[in-house]
């Protein structure tokens, strides 16, 4: 299995080589194209992304300190801009939208006209680079443990009847005073092809240290 004290970086290195390996021979999914491709990316992409957060997160007693988790607690917790980091890879949008009177149902509605233009902008695609790596990071956490991500089409529609190109990756944002009170919705997008290629930018950077461990 390996030492638990490399699971940072041995099961997202896994998990990443079953993407490199399975993604391009799965077949299409029988009811719409790419969405059997979808799913898969995004199960690898969970513990590549979760389990290097949640163990460097904070020191755990009962474990201790992974190897170089300190490493990985400043990556993923930085305030610096993302882009400024050697694994942002592709062509993110990040859009905030206020909570106001409340939030439209996203999983019955999909993504409301507000929403969608707002990522279409060249705004967002500055905001998406210009977010800290904590933001990057939580947010994707967030949304892959809480399955909080929307399947969306090329225009940025989500729904049941559509071709699949991009993610959305959504989470709350709470006051920083009153953490029970949810302020606003954090709002990531990218397509499929350029989240592939940002997991595995990611990847190398956590397993390009000394002595990464032996696979097994």
């Amino acid at each position: 299995m390996g030492s638990p004290r490399q699971f940072s970086r041995e099961i997202p290195k896994r998990a990443n080589r079953l993407i490199t390996e399975l993604y391009d021979n799965l077949p299409e999914s029988e009811d719409r194209p790419f969405k059997l491709k979808a799913t898969f990316l995004l199960s690898a992409a969970t513990p590549i992304i979760s389990v290097p957060y949640e163990r460097s997160a904070e020191n755990k007693e009962h474990l201790g300190d992974e190897d170089h988790a300190e490493i990985i607690r400043q990556a993923t917790q930085s305030s610096e801009p993302i882009s400024s980091s050697p694994f942002y890879s592709g062509t993110w949008r990040y859009f905030r939208l206020d909570k106001g009177d409340g939030f439209p149902k996203l999983a019955i509605e999909g993504f409301p006209s507000a929403v969608m233009d707002g990522l279409q902008t060249e705004e967002a695609i500055n905001n998406a680079r210009g977010i800290s790596c904590g933001l990057f990071f939580s947010n994707l956490r967030n949304a892959l443990s809480h399955g909080s991500v929307f399947y969306l089409d090329a225009d940025g529609n989500s729904g049941e009847n559509i071709q699949v190109s991009r993610f959305g990756f959504v989470s709350t944002d709470r006051d920083r005073q009153d953490r029970g009170k949810v302020v606003g919705l954090h709002i990531q997008t990218v397509t499929m092809a350029h989240f592939r290629a940002f997991l595995g930018e990611w990847v190398k950077w956590l397993t390009d240290f000394e002595n990464p461990g032996a696979e097994g």
